[in-house]
């Protein structure tokens, strides 16, 4: 902490202060969002506004640096200053690069940055990156926002390969999986990267639109505009491939679309909520085409990943949100990552009306659960009792011999429950479904522990009966 006197700002060295902010930021980010968009930064000045309170005024290297830094990583510095200050701090951000006064005009894009870092001198020089119209893509949408987990590894690691090798390794990429998972974060962030590598003209669009640009031409008699549209393109990004089903028209121009931009090296990114080959009513010819390349699925985030998640909208949105609350939330909201954001920008918003301060009654409005679950006061009666009635049958239905999927399903959760909440031995849970062997309970626990983290409506009948039990 650094001590308050008449003379504070005086005593504080800035070249210290951004060490230890940065040495506090290195092991909480990835390496290369800390390389890029904080160590280029520097303290330019430092001014109090009151006994507790003082302006930091953070340097950055390019105005688009600027704005990059403000939205993504604002918040998260701005803790770390407060933390090594031990005061409230404002920062404002300004343009500057460090060791650029009188030599002139940066030249070629590059930046030449002096940081010093204790005594010795780190000299680097790295791109600005160009800003790029990308027509319909978000700016926040790029790699450094994506959070990567084991349900997404395999397809952010094709989706890097696709730009350092464009047109030659994995094309076309074909990302699938169920919605609000990151499928459209992925592909953009692609077509983000590919502009900033040089690519010109990355085309980005949903199968809708393709279609209804299709029918437009027809109707204009300008079909020869909307084939050199699609066709004179550096790369062919297309959100929800699945809904060309059933649509022969489109299908027939998209495959010959598909082909002459593959035979020129171009390439192709697709989206779908489902593997090409079960897409109905799809031609074979282009599930022969989606086929031709690398498919990979992102499943639904497992609790580590709805932790990263949060932390860095967090951040973000510049709120301070206890780790307490971030747990909470994760541990309740098992769909998808765009469900887990949703939940997360609802308490936030509520939380105004409480000045700001997240408390456990808030978290309890925003989420329908208790949060403090106290499963002692649990009796497994209650368990089967809540599960039987989550399902429409009767308890006798539940614990008994019948063979049906619905009965089944509804059995093995509430097993999977029994086991997880209560923490029932094998042999006891067995007892009170009629005497079944500890394997046959062991197996059912098991299956419902695997498919919690696949099967989005498994989990969503977890969580639903969770919160009926703690209400």
């Amino acid at each position: 902490m650094w001590k308050t006197c008449k003379t504070w700002v005086m005593q504080v060295d800035r070249t210290v202060l951004w060490t230890s902010v940065c040495g506090e930021l290195e092991v909480s980010m990835s390496s290369a969002i800390f390389q890029w968009w904080v160590k280029p930064c520097f303290i330019k000045e430092i001014s109090e506004i009151g006994d507790d309170r003082v302006i930091v005024q953070l340097a950055t290297p390019s105005a688009y640096h600027l704005k990059q830094f403000d939205e993504r990583y604002y918040g998260q510095v701005k803790q770390a200053l407060e933390k090594q200050l031990g005061k409230k701090c404002e920062l404002a951000l300004v343009v500057e690069q460090r060791g650029n006064k009188g030599q002139g005009p940066i030249e070629n894009g590059q930046v030449a940055e002096r940081e010093k870092f204790g005594e010795g001198t780190l000299f680097a020089t790295s791109a600005v990156p160009t800003v790029v119209e990308t027509k319909g893509m978000l700016q926040r949408y790029i790699f450094d926002t994506f959070v990567v987990g084991g349900s997404n590894a395999l397809a952010y690691a094709a989706a890097k390969a696709v730009v350092e090798y464009p047109g030659n390794r994995h094309n076309p990429l074909f990302i699938y999986g169920g919605v609000g998972v990151g499928k459209t974060h992925l592909m953009q962030a692609v077509g983000h990267a590919l502009a900033a590598k040089g690519v010109k003209r990355v085309a980005y669009l949903t199968s809708e639109q393709f279609t209804n640009d299709l029918v437009n031409s027809l109707r204009m008699k300008t079909v020869d505009s909307f084939k050199k549209k699609y066709r004179d393109v550096g790369a062919l990004l297309i959100d929800d491939v699945q809904f060309f089903a059933g649509k022969e028209s489109t299908q027939e121009e998209f495959f010959h679309t598909f082909n002459h931009l593959y035979m020129n090296g171009v390439q192709i990114v697709m989206t779908s909520d489902r593997k090409p080959q079960e897409i109905e009513r799809l031609e074979e010819r282009l599930v022969s085409r989606f086929l031709g390349g690398l498919t990979v699925d992102i499943g639904l985030p497992d609790y580590e990943m709805r932790v990263a998640i949060l932390r860095q909208k967090s951040a973000e949105m510049r709120s301070h949100v206890p780790n307490e609350a971030i747990n909470m939330i994760a541990s309740n909201v098992l769909t998808n990552a765009r469900e887990l954001e949703g939940t997360f920008v609802r308490l936030i918003n509520e939380s105004y009306v409480t000045g700001g301060v997240i408390t456990p009654e808030l978290l309890e409005k925003v989420l329908g659960v208790k949060t403090k679950q106290e499963s002692r006061k649990l009796r497994p009666i209650q368990i089967i009792s809540v599960v039987a009635k989550h399902f429409e049958m009767k308890n006798k239905e539940l614990v008994g011999t019948s063979r049906k999927a619905d009965l089944v399903l509804a059995r093995h959760i509430a097993i999977y429950l029994l086991r997880a909440e209560l923490g029932l031995q094998l042999t006891k849970v067995g007892e009170l479904f009629g005497g079944r062997d500890h394997t046959t309970i062991m197996h059912a626990a098991e299956k419902i522990t695997s498919e919690i983290e696949t099967d989005p409506k498994v989990r969503e009948n977890v969580m639903k009966i969770r919160q009926a039990l703690y209400l």
